[in-house]
């Protein structure tokens, strides 16, 4: 009863398994990527896609360098890494690659975080660009190195904790305010409405112009950013801002659009030292030493979009960067895909099921899991499933070969076609070889043949006789 029943509704119950998985897993993924269009990609040509810059580096475009994506998550990275360590060619050469990641829309796990901290450690390069999302995860906890956003206060976690007389977010690290972020807390935004009377400015206060002058990048000049937040600078590692908002604006931890107490980039003498210039406030572009590698972190994506990267001085001072950290080599520049929401549902699936792959695999302890997985799974379905049924060839006068005729009932229907497929039906019915069925005399294929009809058919090639007559003698004939 039971088994009668799996046969005529287990297919079904599995298709509607599939479905009710489709629809509390993929659809809320779904509704999550409606809300959050794809942009940011090194593949599309939109306003808000990096294809213009990341073309400026190919080799096979403007620039020097060899260009290539990660679609899974960093921490391949660390197996390729694992795995090579005793070879001598290695797949990335980490003192020659940087490795970019333009926005983070996607939280990094732990795994993550730490393979790209290693791959730092161990001397690699990476630019981190990110004005919301989950900026901080890239770097946190162990992985930390001394640069960090600001994030708002009024997301649910996120809210200030007090420490004596600071007032900072997050879980407080040191009397200065520089505290270990929580990765889910999404970055502020950073207000300034520096050189706002300035023709070139667009009169929107989602835009902010930014005086830098970066000695180390040779590069002094504007960059114009859409929507910028702003970074916080402390920690045990040797982090360096390199461009700054003037003191005139403020970071909105409240989420109002307005400044309130707390939220302004002034700073005085007394906590910055008295030689720090007067105009500087926020960080926006910071760089840190970590190991025998470097990251260089901006609170901004705009500027790397095809929209902004021509506006102002951006374009030079992304070449600027990229000449200091390569010093005018060539190098692998690594663009991190997996952190962006694909806007189609192939690509989703695609990014989503190798990230799943990349993410079992930096666990051995998962990597096990999930093959016992595979193994049960397979075990269910050869239990499931029934044995054929023996085989027994059925023969089809109206198949025998290819036809020579245009018309295929003329194939199926000429004496010669019938002839030729019974004949072969014969032979091999009683056991002979090709070679000593033709030797046989007339006389043994007609004890074969048996039948009066047949005999006439096959053996006299009678032209009088009717397809009827020859298919009722040919569905009689036995062995």
């Amino acid at each position: 009863m039971r088994s009668q029943f799996w046969k005529e509704y287990g297919s079904k119950i599995s298709a509607l398994f599939i479905v009710i998985m489709m629809l509390t897993v993929v659809y809320p993924v779904l509704v999550e990527t409606a809300k959050n269009p794809s942009q940011l990609s090194v593949y599309d040509d939109d306003w808000n896609d990096i294809s213009e810059f990341s073309k400026d580096l190919d080799i096979d475009g403007n620039g020097k360098h060899e260009i290539k994506t990660i679609v899974s998550r960093p921490s391949i990275m660390d197996k390729i890494a694992e795995i090579e360590k005793n070879t001598t060619k290695q797949t990335v050469d980490t003192n020659k690659t940087i490795l970019v990641i333009i926005g983070v829309e996607q939280r990094y796990s732990e795994y993550d975080s730490k393979a790209i901290y290693n791959f730092v450690m161990s001397g690699g390069t990476v630019v981190l660009a990110a004005d919301g999302g989950y900026a901080n995860s890239a770097f946190y906890g162990e992985q930390d190195i001394g640069i960090q956003w600001w994030t708002n206060n009024v997301q649910e976690g996120c809210e200030p904790k007090t420490s004596g007389q600071t007032t900072i977010i997050g879980q407080v690290a040191s009397a200065g305010g520089y505290g270990y972020m929580d990765p889910k807390c999404k970055p502020a935004r950073l207000y300034d409405a520096n050189h706002w009377n300035e023709d070139y400015h667009k009169k929107n206060n989602s835009i902010v112009i930014i005086d830098a002058n970066i000695d180390r990048m040779n590069f002094e000049g504007q960059l114009m950013m859409s929507s910028p937040s702003a970074l916080k600078l402390g920690g045990g590692n040797s982090a360096e801002g390199l461009a700054f908002s003037t003191q005139q604006g403020f970071v909105d931890l409240d989420q109002n659009g307005e400044g309130g107490p707390g939220e302004s980039t002034h700073r005085s003498p007394e906590d910055v030292g008295e030689d720090w210039p007067a105009e500087h406030g926020r960080e926006v572009v910071a760089e840190s030493n970590v190991g025998e590698g470097k990251v260089i972190v901006i609170s901004d994506t705009s500027i790397f979009t095809n929209g902004y990267y021509n506006e102002l001085d951006n374009k030079e001072f992304i070449t600027s960067m990229f000449e200091y950290l390569t010093n005018g080599e060539k190098h692998t520049i690594i663009f991190d895909e997996s952190r962006h929401i694909q806007g189609d549902f192939v690509s989703l699936v695609y990014v989503q099921l190798f990230g799943i792959l990349a993410y079992v695999s930096s666990s051995e302890a998962l990597g096990i899991l999930f093959l016992g997985s595979i193994i049960l799974v397979l075990q269910i379905v050869m239990m499931r499933v029934e044995n054929p049924a023996p085989w027994r060839h059925l023969f089809n006068i109206y198949e025998g070969r290819l036809s020579r005729f245009r018309v295929p009932h003329a194939h199926y229907t000429h004496p010669e076609t019938i002839k030729e497929v019974f004949i072969e039906k014969v032979r091999i019915e009683n056991g002979f070889t090709r070679e000593e069925f033709e030797m046989l005399a007339p006389s043994k294929v007609e004890e074969l043949l048996k039948d009066p009809i047949l005999i006439r058919f096959i053996i006299n090639n009678e032209k009088n006789m009717t397809l009827n007559m020859v298919e009722e003698a040919i569905k009689r004939w036995k062995k």
